[in-house]
């Protein structure tokens, strides 16, 4: 039967061989392209059947922290920070995300607590560009999010019970802040703080870790810390305040991260050995009202949701740092993708027995400088003229992994408006800050705070 035009149309047509073999090349893939897909479907197979594995591990090894942290967690009695707790935030939700359980215990407790936030939080570009649609981020653009963000801070710790007569803004650039405390020796910060702790008179203070990746929280947590010292040595605080830390980043700190209400936030195994860790309960009604604080943040929830909500755990982490000569930072996780930008360890060197000798302090990073990196150290003794900076210059950087920094001694004298009284045996003497500087910004930061140090020695 013919199969040409006039066929009859209840006969199925054919294809020839000819037009079978043309149309076989239309849709035949080459074989490098195949290859390709065939290993993008089993990775995806391979990734679904992965992961309930992931969830597992991620028990396992939080139960393996669990064990690990647990002997060294004793439970935070608030009572013993006294009536006036004064709270201090590098950023606007850090308070939120640190504190919000203990603010709750206050306030239920009759205490209202006095919240501080340093900087507006003006340098997180993702953010505003996410948050305005726009390229280009401009001045207009960041002082619209930092008012943004401290409508969202108030609306926060109205959720916690704090009024707004409790909650201050210094107003302060986290883009400018690190430069001007530890490079330019900028005052302005300090008496600010300085001013605020003369009007709470705070019995206990809460401030960002020393150990904190970010390096705003870190340059915070010395600048309070030298506001504290340096206030009580004028005698514009009373008594010296109890200062205790929080911890916000720190690698995968909290582990694991997402929502986990029922789980525990554990410190970080590294961190173990040089303070004293405790831990603050939190009932289920705390946890729920801290979630609904977090909330308020609106302007980072969609970049930064899933670490905020890490923060709602079954209790909340604080710290005391022993005061020593000398403070490592953790091993096997570093902080920076450039070697030549990590610090590992800040020390004091030991003192020679004359008087004449400068300090001597040692600053280890994980690899060789770079001489695009400017590398000092930031020294503040209370009741000194000035804190003392020295950086190295790209000239003098040696090819060892140690930068060793000499100042001359800052003896405290004592000011002619504070009263001779009784110094803490736990005091600190000085605060000394060891950071790197890369194309005019600050990328890591490690405060330390000794006890008695020959360099800078409090005055009794």
């Amino acid at each position: 039967m013919r199969r040409g035009r006039w066929a009859h149309p209840a006969v199925r047509w054919q294809p020839t061989f000819r037009q079978r073999k043309q149309r076989g090349k239309l849709f035949r893939l080459p074989r490098s392209q195949w290859r390709v897909w065939r290993g993008a479907i089993w990775l995806m197979l391979v990734g679904v059947a992965a992961l309930p594995s992931l969830h597992w591990a991620d028990r396992w090894l939080y139960q393996h922290q669990r064990a690990m942290t647990e002997p060294f967690l004793s439970i935070l009695p608030p009572t013993a920070l006294g009536d006036r707790i004064a709270i201090v935030a590098p950023h606007p939700d850090d308070e939120a995300l640190g504190c919000g359980g203990l603010i709750q215990w206050l306030v239920n407790n009759g205490v209202i607590p006095h919240i501080l936030v340093v900087t507006d939080g003006d340098g997180f570009d993702a953010a505003i560009r996410l948050h305005y649609h726009q390229l280009q981020v401009t001045e207009r653009l960041r002082r619209a999010f930092a008012l943004q963000r401290r409508k969202e801070t108030l609306a926060a710790m109205g959720v916690l019970g704090v009024p707004v007569s409790h909650v201050h803004f210094l107003g302060l650039s986290e883009r400018t802040l690190p430069t001007r405390w530890l490079m330019r020796r900028d005052e302005r910060p300090l008496r600010e703080l300085m001013t605020w702790l003369a009007a709470v008179q705070p019995t206990g203070v809460i401030v960002p870790s020393r150990y904190d990746d970010h390096p705003v929280h870190a340059v915070v947590c010395s600048l309070v810390w030298a506001a504290v010292l340096q206030a009580h040595a004028e005698g514009i605080l009373r008594q010296l305040p109890r200062v205790v830390e929080y911890l916000v980043h720190y690698g995968e700190f909290p582990r694991p991260q997402g929502w986990h209400p029922n789980w525990e936030l554990l410190p970080p195994t590294d961190l173990l050995s040089v303070a004293v860790w405790w831990r603050l309960p939190l009932p289920e009604p705390l946890r729920q009202r801290k979630a609904e604080a977090i909330a308020q943040y609106q302007t980072q929830l969609p970049l930064t949701g899933r670490f905020l909500n890490s923060f709602v755990r079954a209790n909340e982490l604080f710290a005391e740092p022993m005061l020593r000569l000398e403070q490592p930072d953790r091993a096997g996780e570093p902080r920076s993708l450039l070697p030549a930008t990590d610090i590992v360890e800040i020390a004091v060197l030991p003192e020679a027995p004359v008087p004449s000798t400068p300090a001597r302090f040692a600053m280890r990073l994980r690899g060789k400088p770079s001489r695009a990196c400017l590398y000092g150290v930031h020294v503040f003794v209370p009741s000194a003229h000035r804190p003392q900076v020295q950086v190295l210059s790209p000239q003098s950087l040696p090819s060892s992994d140690t930068l060793v920094f000499a100042l001359p001694k800052a003896h405290a004298a004592p000011s002619p408006t504070a009263q001779v009284r009784h110094v803490r045996s736990a005091q600190p003497s000085a605060v000394i800050t060891a950071f790197v500087v890369r194309h005019d910004r600050v990328l890591d930061v490690a405060p330390l705070t000794p006890r008695r140090w020959a360099g800078g020695v409090h005055a009794p």
